[in-house]
């Protein structure tokens, strides 16, 4: 099998204490990659619907991506998939770090948990030996640096560690899995998951090698793309190799992509640049010790830093943009030395940061309105700017102590928990909170907007990818560039061309995102100026010879399945609906995003995303051509029966 990938994965039953692995067809490669569509199409198949949020029968798949371990660039993020206990829709989370390599090396291309332990478990993967070891001595003993470094000490330092820290042991809903000492697949809330199965970590060692179909041509076009990469950065390539993430910080919140203040605040007036340098990547980086790369990463936009006088922080990870935005500008705190503590504090717990910081921005509006008190608070003040409210808060959120017990289980929970979700708005999606990219920037937030409306895992900023059409052919006439990816699917009445454009548009940006995680890439790689090879990196690994048109078919067959999931769920797919607050609704009074175009588009634009998918335009259900034309028997069934 020359591939790229090992055509197997390796099943955990924690309940029977049982490892097996299975293979897997090449046509379910051919139709699904890797990383969350291979999970996708089996926890669909696999799974049945309607299990309680920590009912042991519900499966946790840790996956690499299709062109892990290959020579591709960018290739070394690792995914969880699962049904989430935060929204309980579909759920996935993606991270980088060093974890994927190890999935291949271990010679699967995901692991799949099912049931639960009676007592703390990790999974050691060492070679061919494959076992399940007791944990009682890291659970509720040790963070999930700590855990790492146990392990690492236990087993070699060869090993790959990803755990959970007090989030994930204490079913935290915004609880991640930890890999890197500090990278996190965060969102979804799959550490809960994870903790409620009594998994603590997997360990991974191996020495599995991938075969691909022609690995002088993957590496022919890699190396083509990295001499692009050294004349050709742009602006945001710049600064990411400079200051990662956190370097568009100030940019940022001054264009309008920040929100502020639980999105009632603008960046101009409310945190201007004076404020945002204070803690943006170049005034981070002065701590900086040293910087690092994920695996099959050429960039280096990571860094470990040291601040003195804290001994928590003698080695820390620069925080990204996200934290950076949701505990510094958007509760107007500009101390950096705070967010560097509170990036580490949920960090070692396996927490979401974005997930956090959006629950205390509905914290501290709801202070300021009276739904919560001081008596709520133990004492401390949620006051805009005060840093150290944000780190008292952080600390009882990670020792599930007082309030914190109830916010450590997100926005939606706590807003239902104390009422009045009028006067201070949860701002979330089904339960997922809202990351902080504003949807209602007259530059791409209604895109941002339908993206975080109809995504499976719904809230989700890296649910789209808006470069998708460089890869389209451009030798086309421009009427007819999307003729081939667009289903011939017959509806109750005409749709205009700009509509229809609309809907594909909308629809390869979101289809694309399905192929770059299937692939196990990373995001960032897309945006930094030069084109990705990507269609060249597939074919090569592969030996498919596949046009971009047909990944995007691939992309939407994943996107299906996973929208299906939901509807089987018993979910109003079509009505999962961001607070009016970030639809624009009323509009800002100023600043950049004082804009109420997008007001009376959204629903429009949506029924267009779901024209151009093939889904009913009103119920968003898939049609029955639809997953016919895709080849979903299996979801036919589910959704319409025999």
């Amino acid at each position: 099998m020359k591939k790229g990938y090992m055509g197997r994965i390796l099943w955990v039953d924690l309940t029977k204490r049982q490892i097996q692995s299975e293979e897997i067809k090449d046509e379910v490669y051919e139709n699904f990659l890797g990383g969350y569509g291979l999970a996708a199409k089996i926890i669909f198949e696999r799974q049945r619907p309607g299990l309680p949020t920590f009912h042991g029968d519900n499966i946790l798949a840790m996956m690499s991506g299709l062109l892990t371990n290959g020579r591709a660039i960018f290739n070394g993020r690792w995914m969880l998939a699962g049904k989430s206990p935060l929204t309980g829709t579909w759920g996935d989370a993606n991270c980088g770090g060093d974890l994927a390599p190890a999935i291949k090396e271990s010679g699967v291309d995901g692991i799949f948990f099912v049931g639960k332990s009676e007592k703390p478990v990790y999974l050691l993967v060492d070679g061919e030996k494959r076992e399940l070891r007791d944990a009682t001595d890291l659970w509720g003993k040790v963070d999930a640096v700590d855990t790492e470094n146990c392990l690492r000490a236990r087993h070699g330092d060869d090993f790959r560690v990803a755990c959970i820290g007090a989030g994930g042991e204490n079913l935290s809903l915004i609880a991640g899995v930890v890999n890197a000492k500090g990278r996190l697949a965060a969102r979804s809330g799959l550490g809960a998951l994870m903790g409620s199965k009594n998994l603590k970590a997997v360990c991974l060692r191996g020495d599995h090698r991938v075969a691909v179909h022609d690995d002088a041509a993957v590496w022919k076009h890699t190396t083509v793309f990295l001499t692009e990469l050294e004349t050709k950065l742009n602006g945001f390539g710049k600064s990411m190799k400079q200051g990662g993430t956190a370097a568009t910080l100030t940019d940022s919140t001054q264009s309008g992509d920040s929100p502020i203040g639980n999105w009632l605040g603008v960046g101009k007036t409310d945190f201007p640049p004076e404020k945002a340098n204070r803690i943006n990547g170049f005034s981070l980086t002065r701590y900086e010790t040293r910087k690092y790369h994920c695996y099959g990463c050429p960039f280096g936009c990571g860094g470990l830093c040291l601040i003195p006088g804290e001994p928590l922080l003698k080695e820390t990870h620069r925080p990204e943009y996200e934290t950076l935005c949701g505990f510094g500008a958007q509760l107007l705190v500009d101390d950096v030395k705070s967010i560097f503590m509170v990036n580490e504090l949920l960090n070692r717990a396996g927490i979401d940061t974005i997930s956090c910081a959006t629950t205390l921005n509905w914290a501290f509006e709801a202070f300021e309105k009276g739904v919560i008190t001081k008596a709520d608070t133990g004492g401390v003040e949620l006051t805009w700017g005060n840093h150290q409210a944000v780190v008292a808060m952080v600390e009882k959120i990670v020792a599930a102590e007082g309030i914190g017990a109830i916010l450590r289980n997100g926005v939606k929970r706590s807003a239902e928990h104390f009422g009045d979700v009028e006067r201070a708005v949860p701002m979330h999606v089904h339960g997922q909170e809202l990351p902080m990219h504003d949807s209602r920037s007259p530059e791409g937030g209604l895109d941002l907007g339908v993206g975080y409306e109809t995504e499976p895992t719904p809230g989700r900023h890296t649910s789209t990818f808006a470069g998708w059409d460089q890869y389209l052919k451009t030798d086309r006439p421009k009427n007819k560039l999307f003729d081939k990816f667009r289903l011939k699917s017959r509806y109750e009445k005409p749709v205009d061309d700009d509509h229809r454009k609309q809907g594909e548009r909308l629809r390869g940006a979101s289809c694309s995102e399905d192929i770059i995680n299937g692939a196990g890439l990373c995001n960032f790689g897309f945006y930094l100026g030069p084109v990705p090879p990507l269609v060249e990196w597939l074919n090569a690994t592969t030996g498919w010879g596949r046009s971009f048109e047909d990944y995007l078919r691939i992309g939407q067959r994943i996107k299906t399945v996973r929208h299906a999931f939901n509807i089987r769920e018993g979910l109003d797919v079509a009505n999962l609906r961001m607070p009016e607050r970030a639809r624009g609704n009323p509009p800002l009074s100023h600043g950049p995003n004082a804009y109420s175009g997008n007001v009376l588009q959204w629903d429009d634009a949506k029924k267009d995303y779901y024209r151009a998918m093939g889904w009913d335009e009103t119920t968003a259900v898939p049609l029955r051509e639809t997953l016919r034309e895709l080849g979903l028997p299996e979801v036919e069934k589910a959704l319409y029966g025999d």
